[in-house]
């Protein structure tokens, strides 16, 4: 019953023109101030001095300075209503990874690509694999080669772009998966299987780790006082335990074998939060823009009934350990991803990129993670990620500078979606009729 509020008009958006803004292109260039950046037909047309740009009369004007950067991309998200598309525009986030697609998903994703839907661009996964006993029960189970190989097929024909793999998976439905995906030209992203391992992984070239899912089996010694097991519990409080002596060499494998992480250190350190600050969490305003399901009671998740209030505590504790092994991997080359998993939808990536400042990320390399490398990951540098003449006019407009506190992400103006001005202010007052009106 929403779905007029999202609706577009097919026309192609007018030209407009940011007059006067400073430039961060992300494409390791300095800042450009005084600049005006026009866009025509949904891309960049030009980026020139301020002082000497002629703009036409048909042309809309963005004036009042300001920071102009690439949209940001939020790397691992789970799309779950069509109104969760705008929580990611109002947070200046252009693209996402969706980590477990449905046919719907699909239909939002060819939606916004053809302008009748206003969204993020979205790149998609299809059903997660799992094995037994999977992780929640709505996953599809696979324990039989062949019919991975058909899962994967069928996944392709129905234009799913990438395939996410779990916990659970036997190491032959694993290779299979692998290899059939590598045929197809559709990436391996998800979890570790346990049965794979972390150098196992690595081998058969997936190409994102989620969560950092696999690395624990192989930093915490034999004799630890917790050892990593299938429970969410046992691998999440033997971060506690492990031997930092052994991430350089863990660090080193993962640079060689060219996979991406996406660490999701935000949604870790919240979802496990402390009884007390769970209850604080519970209680923010933008959760007013989410419906029931950003309200929800963590102990009836399968994967967290086992936990304790003080298991949130200790586990909570490890989360400084996985930002440790964040920041070795960034230092020795590794790539990163920035994305969320969580709840709050578009409202979380600020604080995923505040989490790998405070990891000790240089702040540029931070901002560069959710633009530039994000679209290199997707295989779309020549579209988008950078604020370069001739791409994709998926932009952001804040009006303090994000290169000298993250905190300027709270100053955005507004957010440009292939060529289409959205004024913050619009996109908050629609989430806000769309809470009104369920």
């Amino acid at each position: 019953m929403l779905t007029a509020l999202f609706l577009l008009l097919q026309a192609v958006p007018p030209p407009t023109a940011f007059v006067d803004v400073t430039v961060i292109a992300l494409d390791g260039s300095a800042p450009r101030a005084h600049q005006t950046v026009l866009v025509r037909d949904g891309r960049i047309a030009s980026i020139g001095p301020a002082a000497s740009a002629r703009i036409a009369r048909d042309v809309v004007r963005i004036e009042g300075g300001g920071y102009l950067l690439p949209g940001f991309a939020d790397m691992h998200v789970h799309l779950g209503r069509e109104t969760d598309l705008l929580t990611y525009l109002a947070n200046g986030i252009t693209t996402v990874r969706n980590l477990w697609g449905q046919p719907e998903t699909l239909r939002w994703r060819d939606g916004v690509a053809d302008g009748s839907l206003l969204g993020p661009t979205i790149v998609t996964s299809g059903a997660i694999i799992d094995g037994t006993p999977p992780s929640v029960p709505q996953m599809t189970v696979i324990t039989d080669p062949r019919a991975a190989r058909a899962e994967v097929e069928r996944q392709h024909r129905a234009g799913y772009d990438f395939v996410k793999v779990y916990n659970s998976v036997p190491a032959g439905v694993y290779d299979t998966i692998t290899a059939v995906a590598r045929g197809l030209g559709m990436p391996v992203a998800g979890h570790v299987p346990f049965e794979v391992g972390l150098r196992g992984a690595l081998r058969a070239g997936q190409r994102s780790i989620e969560h950092l899912r696999g690395y624990i089996a192989d930093l915490v010694p034999s004799d630890a006082a917790v050892q990593p097991g299938a429970s969410l519990k046992s691998r999440s409080l033997a971060w506690n335990y492990i031997d930092r002596s052994r991430i350089p060499g863990l660090v080193a494998a993962s640079v060689a074998a060219g996979v991406w992480n996406c660490p999701t250190l935000t949604v870790t350190a919240e979802l496990l939060a402390p009884p007390d600050e769970w209850e604080r969490l519970g209680a923010r305003p933008e959760l007013r823009y989410l419906g029931s399901a950003a309200r929800f009671d963590r102990s009836r998740l399968p994967y967290l009934q086992d936990f304790a209030p003080e298991d949130y505590r200790e586990a909570n504790r490890g989360v400084a350990a996985q930002a440790a092994l964040v920041k070795a991997l960034h230092d020795a080359g590794g790539r990163l991803l920035a994305g969320t998993d969580s709840y709050l939808q578009g409202f979380a990536l600020a604080r995923e990129l505040e989490a790998f400042e405070a990891a000790g990320i240089p702040r540029e390399a931070v901002l560069r993670i959710a633009t530039r490398d994000a679209a290199e990951y997707l295989g779309r540098l020549d579209q988008v990620g950078t604020v370069t003449v001739g791409k994709r006019a998926d932009l952001q407009l804040l009006r303090g500078n994000p290169l000298e506190s993250l905190a300027a992400l709270e100053s955005r103006v507004g957010v440009m979606a292939g060529g289409r001005w959205l004024a913050r202010q619009d996109l908050l007052d629609r989430l806000e009729e769309a809470a009104r009106s369920r």
